[in-house]
């Protein structure tokens, strides 16, 4: 796609305060092109909402509102630490499943075409995106799996129980999401540095940012989180493989 607008420029970015790398730069300029209209944030797998965070930024800092879920006792019960006594912040326990999740975001009130969704849940990411019907976020960031490289098609199959072990057995590829965001009206924008989040915002907002391609080969990123630094070596070690049933999709 390409359009008149100035291309994006997501050069020299500075490392996020709360988030795991550079997303929250990311979303800042993103939301110089793509204005907050109602201020509002999910965070699906929010953790103890600071540590890792996409939210926490603009929850502590920015005066948004939000709702954060969290289905790990231990992990919710930092969140509620955090955010217990924060106005407009939300929280919930819950495992998220994608046959309720339309419901979790009603019964919250939260507003139809709110900023930004943030799922990161170490498993059915892209199956809680696909049951998210009667919500249009502006702009949505999905963990995804940076072990399988586009143009493989990979997810996870549903597990309503399942609980990340640390392997690369998790989530979904890349170019699977980008074919659900397709599907679901949204565009693929890019990919954070680490290889950690994919970036995504409704079609109808795509135009703004200029951005003259968006195929998952072009933006893709591996994974670089784990980087060791050894004299002048540097050696990339990631998560032990593992494997489990999958669907390409």
């Amino acid at each position: 796609m390409q359009d008149s607008a100035v291309p994006l420029d997501l050069s020299g970015l500075a490392q996020s305060l709360y988030a795991q790398g550079s997303e929250e730069p990311i979303l800042a300029r993103l939301m110089e092109r793509i204005a907050p209209t109602n201020r509002f944030c999910v965070d699906i797998g929010a953790s103890d909402g600071m540590r890792n965070s996409n939210t926490a930024l603009l929850l502590r800092e920015g005066g948004w509102q939000g709702l954060l879920v969290e289905g790990s006792d231990y992990r919710y019960g930092k969140l509620k630490a955090n955010y217990g006594s924060a106005d407009g912040v939300q929280l919930r326990h819950e495992r998220v499943q994608p046959d309720s999740v339309d419901r979790l975001l009603v019964d919250a009130g939260v507003p139809e075409a709110f900023d930004l969704l943030s799922i990161d849940i170490d498993g059915n990411d892209y199956w809680v995106w696909q049951g998210i019907e009667a919500f249009q976020p502006r702009i949505v960031v999905v963990e995804y799996n940076p072990y399988y490289a586009p143009p493989e098609r990979w997810v996870m199959c549903f597990n309503p129980v399942h609980e990340w072990d640390g392997s690369t057995y998790y989530g979904a590829s890349l170019e699977s999401l980008h074919h659900l965001a397709k599907r679901k009206g949204y565009e693929l924008v890019c990919c954070d540095d680490m290889g950690n989040n994919a970036f995504f915002v409704r079609r109808d907002l795509y135009p703004l940012l200029g951005i003259a391609r968006n195929d998952p080969s072009v933006l893709f990123r591996p994974a670089m989180y784990k980087l060791r630094y050894v004299g002048h070596n540097t050696f990339l070690s990631g998560h032990p493989y593992r494997y489990g049933p999958a669907e390409q999709i």
